[in-house]
């Protein structure tokens, strides 16, 4: 496998048999069975809600959106839950 930049850092983790299953699935579906990588969307997009969240919080306590804004402003950026990867 070819070295990525920045270097790596290997983990071992236990999941439940059917969360192993989904990403070995998803891997398998879009990433040529690379698990690595689906591990890797899954960190972008939990960076990129802590990055949301951090800016709704330096507006201060008034500007948490609702769910149905959090709903709009995912959908407007392309994350939309219904969206396939």
């Amino acid at each position: 496998m070819k070295k990525r930049p920045g270097g790596t850092v290997h983990l071992s983790i236990s999941l439940p048999t059917a969360e192993a299953n989904l990403l070995k699935k998803r891997a398998k579906r879009v990433h040529g069975g690379n698990v690595s990588r689906v591990v890797s969307d899954a960190i972008r997009y939990i960076a990129y809600e802590e990055g949301r969240d951090a800016l709704i919080a330096s507006f201060g306590k008034n500007a948490k959106p609702t769910s149905e804004d959090a709903r709009r402003f995912d959908a407007e950026w392309g994350l939309s839950a219904t969206k396939s990867a």
